[in-house]
């Protein structure tokens, strides 16, 4: 098989994939990219097809969500140290429209949490900055 085959093949499987939701989470896009590797593309090229369709079709890939939002708040954490929860509220809000509605905002005030647990981000939590807000998500 030739390259351009290869390379329109991955572009009809990435829109096969996301055809329904228009959402590509980390399973999807790890499959999608298991795929290209099977059929001889490199991982840095498939990836950035995938990027490429994806920004195209206006599909929406969780990890460029988690980018996004990982950048988000660690600026807010680098100002004082804490993400209280208006910058909390808003680092979700970002997530949310970059979701293009494919995620509640439920679902992106949790993602925002994971985040900034997994990278050590604590939040500004008291009685006077909205109780245990944090606590609650």
């Amino acid at each position: 098989m030739d390259i351009e085959a290869v390379k329109k093949r991955f572009i009809e499987e990435v829109k096969l994939r996301a055809y329904e939701d228009r959402y590509i989470d980390r399973e999807e896009e790890k499959e999608i990219l298991k795929i290209a590797i099977q059929e001889g593309l490199g991982v840095d090229s498939a990836r950035l097809a995938l990027q490429q369709v994806c920004a195209q079709s206006e599909y929406v890939m969780e990890t460029n969500l988690d980018q996004k939002a990982r950048e988000i708040l660690e600026q807010f954490a680098k100002n004082d140290g804490q993400v209280d929860k208006k910058e909390f509220d808003d680092a979700a809000s970002i997530i949310h429209s970059a979701a293009q509605g494919r995620l509640s905002q439920p679902l992106c005030r949790r993602k925002a949490k994971q985040i900034m647990i997994a990278n050590g981000w604590p939040a500004r939590e008291g009685f006077l900055k909205g109780g245990r807000w944090f606590s609650e998500i």
